[in-house]
């Protein structure tokens, strides 16, 4: 027994199960941390099993295979666990972020090519020298192995002690408690299909009549109404409480300001209803747990940890096997959200195929407070990957109109739900998109707003009565209160406004338009007047020690000068090849560190580091992680500190050979700064 499970045997297993199982995983893990909603913690312990059990199945192949059979076995083990190490760290091909559009695989043949044979070398010349060589190649690979187990080790030490805080977990989240469950008496719902405009509705109800006005009996669809905001970061909490943010104040600031002021928050406060609010938890206002019921203390969970842990091994081969099978392990990131648990506590996941397959399943009526439930979707949102009856396409087989079709029939079967419980008559039912899509208006002014009113029978009506979003709270607070009885008092009377909100060089600019006239035919008028949030308040005061944050809480924004996109929640992208950024210091400092936590965009990211217009220090960066520069006494020399991070690597999804039409030029995913006296 000593023979058959010697160390000869037992090293080739821990090598590759070593690397594929536990460094490849967490190394692809940290360096991606700010997109996965899960934790390490939720795929650690499956992982170190199917490590297990990969060494164990190695373990006994080496040692019960014939002795030449076991020999190359052993070689050709060994040869790829150096190759899944090189190819992951060294052979990595770019293909840009994996967004759900398909990766041209054809303009990599070269280097499947090129890769390809190395693996086969590789391989080949391990068996070769193994038999030629026994005893003293065994001796060589052996050793190797070992020093390559240590180094991957204390890598994992290192990214382990770098990363410990890097994925901050939310104090609150919107699960899917009572997703479907519903009131035997009197429901209020929404459903937001985003980005669907009013344009295309009025496509699709002369296209396809039978998916469109003949399902939706009993609906009126308003097709002069004018939305209140895009995107969709200001367009939901506007729905919810007909305010944008028109004060120098910060986007989390506003959520809870106008949340306190909104009739339909109130109302829900008051604790007559049971309220769902199933849409992106920044979205919301998450400190009113007193008027959303699903808001939820902790952390998301996954439904299956072996099924999450196993579709991101299917993300590691994408990278860790070689380059020519990467097609075959090819996924779009957005697909881990099929694993967010539709049990109990569970985060909810902007996944409209995960709503559809748990729809039918679960929709009973057994609450008995009135309920409003509130459910973000979709619809005919890039990418396109469902057709008109909801059947996953391969890329390139869907199309907006098909997709779009495919997002009422979800919508159409929860009626179909509804009216099996005999609930649907007595519901008011609102189906409408957060704002509308460029090019059919041209600032995605004109949403689709269709409403069913409690008791309302009667075929698909249109109404050119003129509305607007900035009432929504209005007809909400009405509906949940069962004075829903005309929708006259709500119109919109003279100019409608609406405010698109974008990022230029670190401002916010909330841009407020006019509509004068039908929604459909009247542009979109700028009065000239454009809001910033809090992001013309440039107060650079900054106390050495200070955390400086670029995720939701967005405190660096102030001391940003230039070189910086828009928050996304968890990081802000650098913008181009320099980042700059600037402090006023309470006095003139001596030595400094400075410390910045960052992800990367592609393989690697060459940094350069300057303060006052000195260049302190250099980096590459592979990983994300927290990188240390030291700033010398003497280079800052008043108050005043600059920080420029040149970034010559920085690049563009778009020119990296994929479908992808992102033209900004990306380096760093930046989390925080933090500077230091020495």
């Amino acid at each position: 027994m000593k023979k058959l499970f010697s160390v000869h045997h037992l090293l080739p297993g821990l090598s590759l199960a070593f690397t594929l199982f536990l460094f490849a995983p967490v190394d692809q893990y940290l360096s991606n941390a700010d997109e996965f909603w899960f934790s390490l913690g939720d795929i650690l312990p499956w992982l170190a099993l199917y490590g297990l059990a990969a060494f164990v199945l190695i373990t006994l192949l080496s040692a019960f295979l014939p002795a030449k059979a076991s020999v190359a076995f052993r070689a050709a083990v060994y040869a790829c666990s150096f190759m899944a190490y090189i190819q992951g760290n060294l052979l990595v091909i770019n293909y840009g972020t994996l967004n759900g559009q398909e990766i041209n695989w054809s303009a990599y043949t070269g280097q499947y090519i090129l890769h390809g044979i190395l693996w086969i070398a590789v391989v080949a010349l391990f068996i070769f020298l193994m038999f030629r060589f026994r005893k003293k190649f065994r001796r060589i690979v052996e050793i190797a192995a070992c020093v390559l187990l240590v180094t991957q080790v204390i890598s994992l030490g290192v990214f382990l002690v770098r990363n410990r805080t890097t994925k901050e977990e939310p104090d609150r989240y919107l699960s899917v408690k009572g997703e479907f469950s519903l009131s035997q008496d009197s429901n209020t719902i929404v459903f937001i299909l985003d980005s669907f405009d009013a344009h295309l509705m009025e496509q699709l109800l002369t296209q396809d009549p039978e998916r469109t006005s003949e399902r939706f009996q009993d609906f009126t669809w308003y097709r002069n109404t004018v939305g209140g905001a895009t995107r969709t970061k200001y367009a939901i909490p506007l729905i919810l409480t007909g305010e944008t943010n028109k004060t120098e104040q910060s986007y989390m600031d506003y959520l809870h300001n106008s949340f306190s002021r909104s009739p339909l928050i109130a109302e829900l406060a008051t604790g007559k209803y049971d309220s769902g609010f199933y849409t992106v938890s920044n979205y919301v206002d998450k400190a009113r747990d007193d008027a959303i019921g699903n808001i939820v203390h902790g952390r998301p969970v996954p439904t299956s940890g072996p099924a999450l842990a196993g579709k991101f091994m299917k993300l590691v081969a994408y990278r860790y096997l070689p380059s020519a099978l990467s097609r075959y392990f090819w996924m779009y990131t957005g697909d881990f959200e099929r694993f967010k648990s539709n049990k109990g506590d569970a985060a909810y996941g902007l996944k409209d195929d995960a709503f559809y397959e748990e729809m039918v399943q679960k929709t009973e009526a057994v609450v008995q407070k009135p309920v409003f439930r509130f459910y973000h979707l979709n619809g005919p949102h890039v990418p396109y990957e469902f057709d008109e009856d909801f059947e996953r396409v391969p890329a390139g087989e869907s199309t907006e109109e098909k997709q779009a079709l495919g997002s009422l029939k979800i919508v159409w079967l929860f009626l179909c739900e509804m009216q099996e419980w005999e609930v649907y008559d007595r519901a008011t039912i609102i189906i409408m998109a957060d704002h509308g899509l460029a090019p059919h208006s041209e600032v995605e002014q004109t949403p689709l707003l269709m409403i069913k009113r409690s008791g309302e029978q009667h075929p698909f009506e249109i109404s050119d009565l003129p509305m607007s979003f900035a009432s929504m709270p209005q007809i909400l607070t009405a509906a949940l209160q069962g004075r829903l009885d005309a929708m006259e008092p709500y119109q919109a009377s003279g100019t409608r406004f609406f405010y698109r909100q974008d990022d230029v060089d670190n401002i916010s600019n909330i841009t407020e338009y006019t509509v004068d006239g039908p929604a459909l035919t009247s542009p979109a008028v700028a009065t000239g007047n454009v809001y910033h949030e809090n992001t013309l308040s440039k107060d650079r005061s900054y106390s050495p020690g200070t955390l400086v944050c670029f995720d939701e809480r967005d405190t660096g924004r102030s001391y940003m000068v230039s070189g910086f996109g828009k928050n996304e929640g968890y990081f802000t992208w650098t913008i181009g090849n320099d980042a700059v950024l600037s402090f006023e210091l309470p006095d003139t400092p001596g030595a400094m560190t400075i410390t910045l936590e960052h992800g990367i965009f592609g393989e690697k990211q060459e940094v350069e580091v300057w303060v006052n217009d000195r260049q302190v220090g250099t980096y590459t960066a592979k990983n994300q992680q927290k990188y240390t520069v030291d700033v010398p006494q003497g280079v800052v020399k008043g108050k005043e500190m600059t920080i420029r991070l040149h970034l010559p690597d920085a690049v563009s999804p778009a020119e990296l050979g994929t479908n992808s039409l992102d033209g900004r030029q990306l380096a760093l995913s930046m989390i925080s700064v933090c500077i230091q006296k020495k």
